[in-house]
């Protein structure tokens, strides 16, 4: 199978833009390590995807937020499948990486956010940067256009987060979260509603705000699924946003620093402006371990219809300076 290696080539000779991989998660719902789940035909993680997809678009370094439970299997991982074709780097996610005068609740055990996440990865960072899941594979298309938005000088003071369509992230086996966007009437993203247990119902979309109150959806509605593009200045927002969410919930360990809690908070200032790019491509992840073998088939299609190598491995050509 011929896949346009001189585009693969040519993209990665575009201005440096790393691509930050949100990899620490405990996975709990799912019962296993989904990071690493072989869902690809020889092997390969959701992850790995999403990484060529990046590389093809233009994104020429990976940096990848992890745990130290499982850092090793993922630089295992990643150096078979990945090779020496991008410059990856690695930072752990770990409950006491927390600023001066703060110190983690001896009975917490979940990551403190994906927010917090971000920050974790900040001393690798030094320009416009994208972040996204570790276990959601996005499609080509998505990360041309964060590339698109982030390598032209189009952001300013804020940058873009990449949204799909609510009912193609639906999943059969439950109900699941989603960040529902509600956009200005200049097409700027207002603000992200945090929406759990979102699930159809009698033809219904319905779900829960965090409050716990019930909301009935539209499936046409664009919602995030952590698909970002941020300029550096947004992590010295979130710096003081984190110091603030420890003072008031450090000792509570159901409560996470979410990166949607973060930019809603600056947008809410007025420190910030998010654009919402609308994918084209079908998302797809997998939130029950019961969505696997879903997930397995819309991979081999993908496969059969040209968009990734078998094995992906082949796919990656190394970026020789």
């Amino acid at each position: 199978m011929a896949i346009n290696s001189r585009l693969f080539q040519s993209a990665t000779r575009l201005m440096s833009l790393p691509l930050v991989v949100l990899a620490a998660g405990l996975s709990t719902r799912y019962g296993g390590l989904k990071q690493l789940d072989p869902l690809g035909p020889d092997g390969e993680a959701i992850m790995d995807y999403n990484i060529y997809d990046a590389a093809r678009a233009g994104f020429n370094r990976i940096i990848m937020v992890t745990r130290s439970e499982i850092e090793d299997d993922i630089r295992a991982h990643l150096s078979a499948i990945v090779g020496e074709a991008l410059p990856v780097d690695y930072v752990q996610q770990s409950l006491d990486q927390l600023p001066e005068g703060f110190h983690a609740p001896a009975d917490r055990s979940r990551p403190w956010g994906t927010g917090h996440a971000v920050l974790c990865a900040a001393d690798f960072i030094e320009g416009p940067f994208a972040v996204c899941n570790a276990d959601d594979l996005y499609g080509p298309g998505a990360f041309s256009l964060l590339h698109s938005y982030l390598s032209t000088g189009q952001q300013t003071s804020g940058g873009a987060l990449v949204g799909y369509t609510l009912a193609d992230t639906l999943s059969g086996s439950g109900g699941v979260s989603r960040g529902v966007c509600v956009l200005s009437k200049d097409g700027l993203l207002s603000h992200i509603d945090e929406t759990q247990g979102v699930h159809l119902v009698d033809g219904r979309l319905t779900g829960q705000h965090l409050d716990g109150h019930d909301v009935e959806l539209s499936g046409d509605s664009i919602v995030s699924m952590n698909l970002w593009g941020f300029t550096q200045s947004t992590i010295g927002h979130m710096r003081s946003q984190f110091r603030n969410f420890l003072e008031y919930h450090a000792s509570d360990t159901s409560q996470e620093f979410l990166l949607s809690t973060a930019v809603n908070g600056q947008i809410q200032i007025g420190s910030t402006s998010m654009h919402v790019l609308h994918a084209k491509d079908k998302w797809f992840g997998v939130t029950h371990a019961s969505d696997k073998d879903q997930a397995q088939t819309m991979l081999l299609n993908q496969i059969d219809q040209g968009v990734y190598h078998r094995p992906l491995a082949d796919g990656f050509v190394p970026l020789v300076a």
